[in-house]
């Protein structure tokens, strides 16, 4: 957004946002309910099945934030085999269908309200084009809205489209890697720590009582592997190397609050309010992450502790996750962005579909160009402009009837669609050069 824009919160959201955001509260306060228990064995999520995988919609690009979390968790409540979902839509597009009876659950995402200064609506076309300096001292009022969608085994997608499922099937299988003393082992963490590629020092040579981030010295501290290896069974030892790569990702999510790079703000002792948010943000950060790598993490000691103040919070002020998953969101990409490099280093496929440049492009799916509008000239022409990837792709010109019929649409989804399938035909031959100029960067 523009600097100098002022954003305003309504005090409630309205339809069908707030009633996904009170759902999404209602399973967090569910599930911390369940972890109280002296026998909860499951972590945050619930065990892993033998797949991996963050969700994603059935062409191939993740969720995130607090939907790739709460649809991780809905994947495993309802016993589904992939985290894979798709709209009513998609599925006719796919010659399937939804089954019988089966409910959807909600996806959301922010949306905006803008009036200049005399309170006139703008349309979002109208704040696209718009320059940093016209969108100074506009009213900028975000919003939640929400859009159902179906876990693949609530369609008869596997009858319609039978290599598409198995495609995904083989995608999400967890290879079992082992290392010499029976434990887990993830290479691409593994590398990690070789390498020193994360943003500050990890430190996992020394014995250590503990594990710790912290902040004067900008180094994460875990105990050697080996100090985990703690089971008395094959099933246990190999269950501990992966207590150890949670505790990892747990205190990697620590060391991204700073000020330079996500900065969130910390309590400074264990039991301020500020804190025990932090502890939720990496507890949540580490959960989903180590579920997409196919394996669930168990609570800490610590995260147990907040359970009834995290509870407590939740039924008062619902919303209090949307900004815990915001920060979830940013932590987790940041993360993934890092561990994805290794991935690729070691050939192994990217966990975000964004870092995958052999992933190709879906006829169903709408390429997602940013800063995309169509403007009329100042000779009275019409013409598209979108940036893909980073790259601004320039104006191109379109025939009148194309941008009459984009302004007479009302619907805002119509017109983003419409909007993207514009812009997917004219810069085609921009896209592949892009394309390919990425796949060649990275095999050299």
């Amino acid at each position: 957004m523009a600097s100098g824009t002022k954003f305003s919160f309504p005090g409630s959201t309205a339809g069908a946002g707030q009633v996904a955001l009170d759902r999404f509260a209602e399973m967090m306060i569910d599930r911390m309910e369940q972890m109280k228990s002296s026998d909860w064995k499951q972590g945050w999520i619930g065990g892993a099945n033998g797949y991996s995988g963050l969700p994603q919609n059935v062409g191939g690009r993740n969720y995130s934030g607090s939907n790739s979390f709460f649809l991780q968790l809905h994947t495993a409540a309802k016993g589904y085999q992939l985290p894979v979902y798709l709209t009513f839509n998609q599925a006719h597009n796919l010659k399937a269908h939804v089954l019988k009876g089966e409910k959807s659950f909600p996806v959301v995402y922010w949306d905006m309200l803008v009036k200049d200064k005399n309170g006139r609506k703008i349309s979002s076309d109208e704040y696209k084009a718009m320059t940093r300096e016209e969108k100074k001292n506009l009213d900028v009022i975000p919003f939640v809205k929400a859009f159902p969608v179906y876990n693949v085994d609530q369609t008869n997608l596997r009858e319609a489209q039978p290599e598409r499922v198995q495609k995904l099937i083989d995608k999400f299988k967890v290879p079992e890697l082992r290392d010499t003393q029976g434990m887990y082992a993830h290479t691409a963490l593994d590398r990690m720590i070789r390498e020193q590629s994360w943003l500050c020092p990890i430190q996992v040579d020394k014995r250590e009582n503990g594990a710790y981030y912290s902040p004067s010295r900008d180094i994460v501290v875990l105990p050697m592997k080996a100090q985990f290896n703690t089971g008395s069974t094959p099933k246990e030892v190999y269950r501990d190397g992966m207590e150890f790569y949670s505790t990892m990702l747990h205190e990697m999510t620590h060391s991204t609050m700073t000020p330079e790079r996500l900065n969130r703000e910390m309590g400074g002792k264990f039991g301020d309010p500020k804190y025990a948010k932090e502890e939720l943000v990496a507890e949540l950060t580490a959960a989903m992450i180590s579920h997409s790598m196919g394996f669930d993490s168990k609570v800490t000691d610590n995260s147990a502790a907040y359970l009834d103040s995290w509870i407590s919070v939740l039924k008062k002020e619902p919303k209090f996750i949307v900004s815990i998953m915001s920060d979830v969101n940013k932590a987790s990409d940041l993360i993934l962005d890092h561990v994805d490099k290794q991935r690729l280093a070691l050939g192994e496929q990217p966990y975000l579909a964004k870092n995958d440049p052999w992933l190709p492009p879906d006829p169903n799916e709408e390429i997602p160009f940013k800063n995309a509008a169509i403007i009329k000239t100042r000779s009275g022409d019409y013409a598209i402009r979108a940036s893909y990837d980073g790259v601004d792709l320039g104006l191109k010109p379109i025939e009148k009837s194309t941008a009459r019929t984009y302004f007479q649409l009302t619907d805002m989804k119509d017109k983003e669609a419409f909007l993207n399938m514009t812009a997917r035909k004219q810069y085609h031959s921009e896209i592949a050069g892009i394309s390919r100029s990425t796949s060649k960067s990275l095999s050299m």
